[in-house]
């Protein structure tokens, strides 16, 4: 009996040149309320994952011209799947091709002929580790550029690239990183969550000196139970398309666009004020609603007003 069926989301991709088994595999996995795809070569599997992003991938180590190993290199290549887990399939047990396994980007190996239930459940660990791993990484790409992820000693556990040039953090390897929040906003950030349970309100930003800049955080919600999403911002003083570009990491013309929101322009009137068309103001609002996580105008005016009223 399947026990813990996975979420219906979940797809595993499964690339192996012998039918037979591709249909052994698929009647295992469909069974355990998985979604399957099937790719006979190398080339077919990198045409689905690219399309198609799986969970995981049941990838077979032989196959004729572009084999399991150099699949998977090309697989790791690509930023939408460089965490999704590859486990081989090989009749291969000697070290050597296990390593070469691992150094192509694989997380496991199982050897055939396949045991359907160890597999699945080897799958299910590999699953859930990664995308426990990598939350934090999915939840920046999917917020914004200038985000960070820290724990509550103010360790930094995720970061863009642009908010680790901010304050100063230094990538250390894959997924790790060097640096620390300022301990005033280590303080700031546990007095609410340790000391009253709850997190900081949306409104109640802490501002930091650190690497010689002033610099804005501000709680943008939990990844996980010890690891907490904040958004930083270089402080901006001056005119309030300024104060949003930095706020909410627009780019200027979004700026501007959010700007003549607050006061109370329609898109017909942004667009004849900036010289653009009001499919292309349209363009932009979408956008800002998305960084700025409101779903109408209304809200981004008023979002967009207290923040500038606040500086």
């Amino acid at each position: 009996m399947i026990m813990n069926a996975p979420s219906p989301s979940e797809t595993v991709l499964v690339v192996d040149d012998a039918p037979a088994s591709l249909g052994m595999l698929t009647d295992a996995l469909e069974e355990a309320g998985y979604t399957v795809l099937v790719a006979q070569d190398g080339r077919k599997a990198l045409d689905i994952a690219n399309r198609i992003t799986p969970s995981a991938i049941l990838m077979d180590a032989i196959m004729p011209e572009l084999d399991g190993f150099e699949t998977s290199k090309k697989i790791k290549q690509l930023d939408a799947l460089r965490d999704v887990p590859v486990v081989f399939m090989t009749g291969l047990s000697q070290t050597e091709h296990i390593v070469r396994g691992l150094e192509s980007g694989g997380v496991d190996y199982v050897t055939k002929p396949v045991d359907p239930e160890e597999l699945i459940a080897r799958l299910r660990v590999h699953i859930s580790n990664a995308r426990n791993s990598h939350s934090a990484h999915v939840a920046l790409d999917a917020a914004g550029r200038f985000l960070i992820s820290v724990n509550l000693s103010g360790a930094i556990c995720w970061a863009t690239p642009q908010a680790i040039a901010l304050i100063g953090g230094i990538e250390a390897g894959e997924g790790e990183f060097v640096g620390q929040l300022p301990k005033d906003a280590v303080e700031w950030l546990r007095s609410y969550l340790m000391d009253t349970g709850r997190a900081p309100p949306t409104d109640n930003d802490f501002v930091a000196t650190l690497t010689g800049l002033s610099l804005t955080f501000s709680y943008a919600g939990q990844i996980s139970s010890g690891e907490h999403l904040l958004r930083v911002a270089e402080t901006a003083d001056g005119n309030p398309s300024d104060i949003l570009r930095r706020s909410f990491d627009l780019t200027e013309r979004e700026s501007e666009v959010l700007t003549w929101i607050a006061n109370g322009k329609s898109n017909k009137e942004i667009a004849a004020i900036l010289d653009m068309s009001p499919r292309t103001v349209n363009k932009h609002l979408d956008r800002i609603f998305g960084k700025l996580g409101v779903e109408n105008r209304t809200s981004a005016a008023v979002v967009s007003l207290k923040r500038i009223l606040d500086r």
